[in-house]
């Protein structure tokens, strides 16, 4: 009996003399990678001198982040969130990340998640019952509050003093910074004494400052306040010491601060202008919200009712895919899908290029809900659509993040059409998720 030698990955075309793909990268990162799905299952790139692997087959991508012993958290995207956020739960890796895990997972149980649902009703119910018909409304900015806010309360408690709107501002100049950061292959340009840098430096230091600020408020109570970090500060090992040290609980905390509030309000904006793209969508919507929900803000029980809302989410997560590319390096030499990947070496895979590949997704620039309608979405290849990941390092909060983008659409366009306002087209900024630009739109009640 014979086996197949495992062989090299075929290296992309395109590349340039020294920067190899590192500009492509730089630039049109999802059309690069876009690009590559209709060439082998894994292709070698390279970013200035050194190699890199990108994953295309959706099967391999499943492999890649199911099997956490052989491509482990690194790259990129990592080392960069690991300067600002620590090692919370997002970045760690191995025992710490399996502790973590366990430690955290009560806060996101079922009875848990009700109990979060109903203040993400209320918050979005006094931020519909705020707005007036024909008001011109930053729909982004709205989004960024009220998912902030929401967070925020589970996070902490109510009587928490922070200046949420700087942290939410700070948060998104982060994350620009971030981006910027990964596309430098050489470092130097994020490290030039420019505004745009010196900015990103203050505003991690005031995220970081204001956590610490607030982890010590609690420290000096020793009081339980029912919020998460409550939690993480009372757990205890069992020898009755505190389970967490006081940088751990910082970095899970920043950690679920841009996890829970960011790539949240990114969806619901850009959702609300897909809507308004689509008056189709949006008809079949207002129609689905009248019948359940007859004007009432939506709850956690509406949510196996909202079918349809559900699909337009999921639409929306598709079409405006949170995040370009993913990576993880290589514990050891590995074979993957028949192709041999060097130990310690970069792994890129991305959803981006998944979610917009004709050959999985029919006509794919075009806003359907009814892509996801159960007989339509069994024929997607298992492992393509994963908007919050999958294996040990998928998302904790998922059902937390559905829950919150149903109910927050369904309570504001139960009472409200929102307009877009003529002439102005809204654009991705470049970051590492993909926040709109800009979205003013006006808003119109509805009867």
């Amino acid at each position: 009996m014979t086996t197949t030698e495992p062989k090299a990955p075929p290296e992309a075309p395109g590349g340039l003399p020294l920067l190899g793909h590192a500009l492509a990268m730089k630039r049109r990162a999802g059309d690069f990678l876009l690009g590559l799905q209709d060439g082998s299952p894994v292709t070698r790139i390279r970013l200035g001198p050194k190699p890199a692997y990108v994953v295309n087959d959706p099967s391999l991508m499943r492999e890649v982040q199911r099997d956490s012993d052989v491509f482990g958290r690194g790259g990129p995207i990592t080392e960069r969130f690991r300067q600002l956020f620590g090692n919370g739960l997002g970045i760690s890796d191995g025992e710490l990340h399996s502790r973590q895990r366990a430690l955290i997972q009560p806060a996101f149980h079922h009875g848990k998640i009700v109990g979060y649902a109903e203040l993400m009703s209320r918050n979005a119910a006094r931020l519909s019952e705020s707005w007036r018909d024909g008001q011109r409304v930053a729909v982004d900015e709205a989004m960024d509050a009220l998912a902030l806010e929401n967070v925020t309360q589970v996070i902490f408690s109510l009587d928490t003093e922070m200046d949420r709107n700087h942290f939410m501002s700070a948060t998104t100049v982060v994350l620009g910074g971030l981006f910027r950061k990964i596309g430098d292959t050489t470092g130097l340009l994020t490290r030039l004494p420019t505004p745009r840098n010196r900015e990103y430096e203050r505003e991690a230091a005031y995220l970081r400052r204001s956590i610490r600020e607030v982890i010590a408020d609690y420290r000096s109570t020793g009081t339980d306040r029912g919020d998460l970090l409550s939690m993480l500060l009372l757990a205890r090992d069992e020898d009755g010491r505190p389970a967490m040290t006081e940088q751990q609980v910082h970095d899970e905390v920043m950690t679920f601060f841009i996890a829970g509030s960011n790539t949240i309000s990114n969806t619901l904006s850009w959702t609300f202008h897909e809507l308004a793209s689509n008056p189709a969508a949006e008809r079949r919507l207002h129609a689905e919200l009248d019948a359940v929900l007859a004007g009432r803000p939506a709850g956690y029980a509406d949510l196996p009712q909202l079918d349809y809302t559900r699909r337009v989410v999921t639409e929306t997560l598709r079409t405006r895919t949170q995040g370009v590319f993913l990576a993880k390096v290589t514990t050891r030499e590995a074979v993957l899908g028949g192709y041999r990947i060097p130990a310690g070496a970069t792994v890129f895979y991305s959803f981006h290029a998944l979610n917009h590949s004709p050959a999985i997704h029919p006509d794919p620039e075009r806003y359907d809900p009814d892509r996801w309608l159960p007989e339509r979405a069994k024929v997607i290849p298992r492992g393509a659509f994963m908007p919050f990941s999958a294996g040990v390092h998928g998302c904790i909060g998922d059902q937390f993040a559905w829950a919150e983008m149903i109910i927050v659409l369904a309570t504001l366009a139960g009472r409200w059409r929102l307009l877009p306002v003529p002439g102005h087209q809204p654009k991705p900024k470049p970051a590492i998720t993909m926040p709109v630009d800009s979205l003013p739109m006006t808003v119109q009640r509805r009867v």
